[in-house]
């Protein structure tokens, strides 16, 4: 039985010299590097395989996850909106994968508020607003958190939200947030920031009945500043 010859490609001369000769001078380089770092080029070729693979891995893994979650949080909300049902949420955020986070945090601010329960909402939409910040999405739930804050009588705290929100404001959620502050730097005691947000109301309102009224309503806050300050001298 003829023997069989173990000794790595590069060990044989012969074999290396009619291969080099069978390869076009300007492609020598390159094969003398391949032969060279044989080993090494292996050894980064098995890394990358490895590397796929547990990508792999982790992807099938995350999605399970993903799924298992909203599988959770469609059996939470299917029950009566009480108590235990924001505890469980709460729960299911604190354990779920971080992309399912601003979902759940979605279900237990709907569900918070369903109970009246305005501290716990505008919490979990804080949550959504800065998981989110880029995404309509975030800045819906902002203006959101803001809203629960002002309901709940947190009026300084939502006028500080709704002033940090105007450079992303749209044309479409502009006006809405504009009088969500008006009002709310009004109830907050500060009467200058109201009275000049219904002033730049006034200046861009569509129609005459709310250019009015806007007007109208500044006017009153400014009287109310002056007033202020004349007791505080």
């Amino acid at each position: 039985m003829p023997r069989v010859d173990n000794r790595p490609l590069t060990a044989d001369p012969t074999l290396m010299g009619n291969i080099q000769s069978e390869v076009a001078a300007e492609s020598r380089p390159l094969l003398m590097f391949i032969t060279k770092y044989a080993k090494v080029l292996v050894g980064i070729i098995v890394l990358l395989i490895v590397a796929l693979v547990g990508t792999a891995i982790f992807r099938y893994v995350e999605n399970s996850r993903q799924e298992e979650t909203l599988d959770a949080m469609a059996k939470i909300m299917a029950r009566p909106a009480d108590a235990q049902q924001i505890a469980d949420l709460e729960k299911l955020g604190q354990d779920c994968p971080a992309s399912m986070r601003s979902a759940v945090a979605v279900s237990l601010a709907q569900s918070a508020a369903a109970q009246n329960n305005r501290e716990k909402a505008a919490e979990a939409y804080g949550i959504v607003a800065q998981a989110d910040y880029d995404s309509p999405l975030g800045l819906a739930a902002a203006i959101n958190q803001a809203g629960e804050m002002l309901s709940s009588g947190r009026y300084a705290e939502g006028v500080k939200v709704l002033q940090a929100l105007q450079p992303r404001l749209t044309q479409e959620t502009g006006l809405q947030v504009k009088m969500m502050l008006a009002e709310g730097a009004a109830r907050a005691g500060d009467h200058e920031l109201a009275a000049k947000t219904y002033e730049d109301l006034a200046a861009t309102a569509a129609t005459d009945l709310d250019r009015e009224y806007s007007a109208t309503r500044a006017m009153e806050l400014r009287a109310m500043a002056k007033a202020g300050k004349a007791e505080a001298e």
